[in-house]
């Protein structure tokens, strides 16, 4: 029997429904059943977020509160230092680069090897000086799309390539099918039989206006013009909806427009199948841009065609014109035919771009995949319970 793999798992969160939580639960469960469970201890410096998860997660150790403190930080350094001292494992992977001077330090008490998730916003938006130079010193990097590890490899960030592992989707949970009637009353959602919507969802914060919420507003009377029966419905909740919703009432669209508020978990796979569309065209600049978000991805998988941004990594859910279309964020007329398109298509032509999105979502992003590729990545920096596990069956 080969020697366990032993994989020390520093995350920044895993309760609450940001996008990098949702990619460390899917990769823990992957390493879990890469490893086994007993051989994967996880430290998330984030605690249990009222707001977060609704379903409890399985961790070593978290944080005592769902923000930062000076008391959290101590304590999951003080974990960290713990658990590699007693523990002594084999690799110590670090979800986020401001990890990387920790996971520095553990290495050399401990001789782990080390790898590192990168996402890219935090890449290109003020990375500062010690973080970036213990990023170089990481053993490898894990990005989540093909344009993260484009600019890491632009900027001369690492010696090597990153590997390329895509964010993924729970393939069962996430699929098509009608839409529960509950839900319109839930969410305030308009008479779905009578319109045809265009779904967008995620932090509706400051931080997230890269997100194109603006733009879809401003974009809405004319695509009302032309699609008489269009509605917008925008769901999440952050410190920006008051302004939204403001915009939403100077531009006279409340009638064509619905804030739905926070998206039950149990809700989410449901609350896809209202779209006809969903659309999240972002921008890229400092503090803006994504690597590949989610929520495009869940759609796909619900059997939505989707809108992205051809900035940043959005545009790696698109394949071809199969499942969606990818426009300039800077071209506010392209963006608006390009939804006009996608709102009016009926019969054959819709059927198969509801089916295609399905088939890319199936393709690329399923579970089995992405458990797949981090098993030849493990297997490929020699960690034994990897090397052993590639026999098994699925």
């Amino acid at each position: 029997m080969p020697k366990p793999t032993k994989v020390l798992f520093l995350a920044p969160g895993c309760f609450d429904k940001g996008g990098i939580s949702r990619y460390c639960r899917y990769q823990i469960d992957a390493l879990r059943e890469i490893m086994g469970t007993e051989n994967v201890r996880v430290l998330s410096l984030l605690g249990p977020d009222p707001e977060g998860f609704e379903t409890p997660y399985l961790v070593t150790w978290h944080g005592p509160a769902p923000n930062s403190t000076k008391a959290a930080r101590a304590g999951f350094v003080l974990q960290a230092l713990r658990q590699t001292l007693l523990w002594q494992p084999d690799v110590i992977h670090c979800a986020h680069v401001n990890f990387t001077p920790l996971a520095s330090k553990l290495k050399v008490l401990s001789g782990a090897t080390t790898v590192l998730n990168v996402y890219g916003l935090e890449l290109w938006s003020g990375l500062n000086n010690a973080r970036r130079a213990n990023m170089a010193r990481m053993d490898h990097i894990i990005a989540d799309c093909h344009a993260t590890a484009d600019h890491v490899i632009a900027e001369a960030m690492h010696p090597d390539p990153p590997d390329v592992i895509w964010d993924c989707v729970d393939l069962d949970r996430f699929c098509p099918g009608p839409v529960e009637p509950h839900l319109a009353e839930r969410y305030g959602l308009p008479n779905l039989d009578q319109k045809r919507v265009t779904m967008t969802l995620g932090r509706l914060s400051k931080e997230a206006r890269h997100k194109g919420y603006d733009r879809l507003l401003e974009i809405w009377d004319a695509v009302s013009v032309r699609v008489p029966n269009a509605h917008l419905v925008i769901c999440g909740r952050g410190n920006d909806v008051e302004r939204l919703k403001d915009k939403t009432r100077d531009l006279c669209l409340m009638d064509k427009v619905t804030f739905t508020g926070p998206i039950v978990e149990e809700d989410l796979a449901a609350i896809y199948r209202a779209a006809h569309v969903f659309a999240l065209v972002s921008d890229k600049g400092p503090g803006r841009g994504e690597g590949i978000p989610l929520t495009p991805l869940e759609a796909m998988a619900s059997g939505v065609p989707v809108l992205v941004g051809d900035e940043d990594g959005s545009r790696e859910a698109i394949d071809g014109s199969r499942n969606g279309l990818v426009v300039s964020p800077r071209n506010l007329d392209a963006m608006t035919e390009a939804l006009v398109m996608l709102l009016l298509e009926t019969g054959q032509s819709r059927d198969t771009r509801v089916s295609e999105a399905r088939a890319v979502a199936e393709e690329r992003f399923g579970f089995a995949a992405f458990r797949e590729k981090h098993r030849e990545f493990y297997a490929a920096i020699g960690t034994p319970a990897a090397l052993a596990s590639r026999t098994r069956p699925n």
